[in-house]
C-alpha cells in the first residue's frame, strides 16, 4: 500500500501547526536529503508517528511539524523531506544548487544514504560539503539507513563511520522498520544540537552589544571649556 493511500486514514499527522510564542519554544528547522529511495519520508514518519510505512508517493518536498518534548525541553519542530535528488553525476551542481533555498531555511541537516546503495552513499559528501559552503554554522549527522538489510549491505559500518570522522561529523547506522528508538535517538539529538547553538547563538549576540558610554568626567569638561574660551579671546 503506498503512503498517499494511507494519508487518508488518518495515520500520519494533524494539519501543519502554526509556531506558538517564541517565550513558550524552541522553533527548530531541520532537513532531511539524500538521493532517492533511502529511506527520507520513512524516518521521518516514524520518528513523528513511531509507525514505519515502507512505500511512498515520490515527494515533492513535504513539510512536517509537530510540537515535540525533549529531555524536558519544548520545541516546534518543523521537518522539510525534500524531493530524492539524482545519482547521475553531470546533474549534481544543478540539483545542490536547488537544494539552496532548502538550505538557508534550515538549521540543521540529516544526510541520509541507504546500506544498500553504493551510490547513494557517495552523494553524501559533495552534499555536505555544499552544506558548509552555503551554512558553515549549521549541524549535520550522517545517517546510514536499512540497517536490517545485511544480505544486500553495499556500504560497510565503518565506511560510514570513516566518511563521519573525515567530515568532523556524527554518524549512525538505523534501521527504519526495526528499530524506532534508533529513529527517534537520531531526530533528537540533532534537535539537542541545533537548541543548544540556538541558546549560545543569543548569548553571543547579547555579550556583542555595544554597551552603554560611560558618563563623562565633569571636571574634564570644564576644563576644555575654559582651553576653548581663552583661545578665543587670545
Amino acid at each position: 500500500m503506498r503512503f498517499s493511500s494511507i494519508m487518508s486514514q488518518n495515520y500520519l499527522l494533524a494539519p501543519i501547526q502554526e509556531c506558538p510564542s517564541e517565550f513558550l519554544v524552541k522553533e527548530v528547522k531541520l532537513a532531511v536529503l539524500g538521493t532517492g529511495g533511502v529511506g527520507k519520508s520513512a524516518m521521518i514518519v516514524r520518528f513523528l508517528t513511531k509507525r514505519f510505512i515502507g512505500d511512498y508517493e515520490p515527494n515533492t518536498g513535504n513539510l512536517y511539524s509537530r510540537l515535540v518534548h525533549i529531555e524536558g525541553d519544548q520545541m516546534f519542530l518543523q521537518i522539510q523531506d525534500t524531493p530524492g535528488c539524482p545519482e547521475i553525476q553531470e546533474d549534481l551542481p544543478q540539483m545542490l544548487d536547488s537544494l539552496s533555498g532548502c538550505l538557508k531555511w534550515a538549521d540543521g541537516f540529516l544526510l541520509v544514504y541507504s546500506i544498500t546503495d553504493r551510490h547513494s552513499y557517495q552523494f553524501i559528501q559533495p552534499l555536505f560539503l555544499h552544506i558548509q559552503k552555503m551554512r558553515p554554522d549549521s549541524k549535520v549527522i550522517i545517517v546510514g539507513n536499512k540497517g536490517d538489510l545485511m544480505h544486500s549491505r553495499q556500504v560497510a559500518a565503518n565506511d560510514g563511520l570513516q566518511l563521519a570522522n573525515e567530515l568532523g561529523v556524527v554518524f549512525l547506522e538505523v534501521s527504519t522498520s526495526d528499530n524506532y528508538q534508533g529513529v527517534c535517538d537520531v531526530f533528537q539529538y540533532l534537535c539537542k544540537e541545533v537548541s543548544k547553538q540556538h541558546s549560545y547563538g543569543r548569548g553571543q549576540r547579547r555579550s556583542s552589544i555595544i554597551p552603554r558610554p560611560k558618563s563623562p568626567n565633569v571636571q574634564d569638561l570644564k576644563r576644555r571649556f575654559k582651553q576653548a574660551l581663552s583661545s578665543k579671546v587670545k
